[in-house]
């Protein structure tokens, strides 16, 4: 598997399917004493302070439980260890609504023993943002609700299923809450579309709403929201890996310091394509720029942006409030001309 200069980084929720750092290998494993669970609440990529959204952190096997049940499945990613200081300190940001690091045991199929040590993020009971449990229903409704920098909860709580699916892992509580969800959104006539796993929707089901109840207002404001970035990009930004992991893991603004590249020809409050140095996309975005005007912009700190140009449209190319990261408009690609 990994050799002793790599680090153990062991994930269960978004890191499965948006790790958003590099790796040499990875491979599924488990730890014991744990289960996964949506009693984290998130204000700052899932929800808001004012209405917040739900994602999954680990909770502790009571020390009376007299069973050996408690697993928790996930994939472990290897990192050099030259590496893991900086790639630790993005993510202690990303998670930094109320998760801590430890370290414990992992163990993979067929060994007795632990197959080392890695480190994973936790939430514990303790932090300000924890809203521990509540009924199925509740919890659904809180997950169908709610909207953040990040994109919908759904959307966190069924690509984290597809991955558990992918990864043939069996999970009660997150397939019961993808269940609920997913009947929802038929009810409020919202197709999802992944991997095999469907509400029964299809493009020809109507997208009026059924009644005025708060879940339409939000569900039918979050797919107004990403029309805006369905239209097809007037032209593609290319970003440094630095600006990458400021957009992907700290929801910050792209700057011009981070672009290296400008293709295409548009005009300021645009719809442009952000792809990373391997040409993959990873978020789209207004610029507040042109493309002559981001040439002469590329690799250019903010605060020279005047004695470049002549003047300034705001120190960011796109800002992070008119970015929209690819893994919250991914789902939605099947039904792209259905939504237009």
């Amino acid at each position: 598997m990994c050799e002793d200069f790599l680090v153990y980084l062991f994930g269960y929720g978004s890191i499965l399917w948006r790790p958003g750092f590099p790796f040499i290998r990875k491979f599924n494993a488990y730890i014991k004493g744990y289960k996964r669970m949506f009693y984290q609440g998130s204000t700052d990529h899932r929800g808001t302070p004012d209405a917040p959204g739900r994602v999954v952190t680990l909770i502790k096997q009571p020390d009376d439980y007299e069973k050996d049940d408690w697993i928790t499945w996930g994939t472990v990613y290897c990192i050099p260890d030259e590496e893991a200081e900086v790639i630790l300190k993005n993510l202690d940001y990303r998670e930094k609504g109320g998760y801590q690091r430890i370290e414990t045991d992992i163990f993979i199929n067929g060994k007795e023993g632990s197959h080392g040590k890695a480190i994973l993020y936790v939430a514990t009971t303790l932090n300000e943002e924890y809203l521990g449990d509540d009924t199925m229903d509740n919890i659904a409704n809180q997950i169908f609700r709610s909207v953040g920098p990040s994109g919908r909860n759904l959307d966190y709580l069924l690509k984290l299923a597809a991955s558990l699916r992918k990864m043939e892992v069996s999970d009660e509580h997150v397939f019961e809450l993808e269940t609920r969800v997913l009947e929802m959104m038929r009810i409020h006539n919202i197709p999802y579309h992944h991997e095999g796993k469907t509400n029964g929707m299809t493009a020809d089901s109507p997208l009026t709403a059924t009644s005025s109840s708060s879940s339409d207002i939000v569900a039918s404001e979050t797919l107004m929201l990403q029309k805006k970035y369905f239209v097809e990009p007037k032209g593609t930004l290319v970003i440094d890996d630095g600006a990458v992991q400021a957009i992907s893991q700290r929801a910050k603004s792209l700057l011009p310091v981070g672009v290296v590249q400008v293709i295409g020809e548009f005009d300021c409050d645009s719809l442009v394509s952000i792809m990373d140095l391997n040409r993959q996309e990873i978020s789209r975005g207004i610029s507040n720029y042109s493309s002559k005007e981001l040439s002469l912009l590329v690799g250019t700190h903010s605060g020279k942006i005047i004695s470049v140009l002549g003047f300034s449209r705001g120190e960011a190319v796109v800002t992070n409030k008119n970015l929209i990261l690819n893994n919250t408009f991914f789902s939605y690609r099947i039904h792209m001309d259905y939504y237009l």
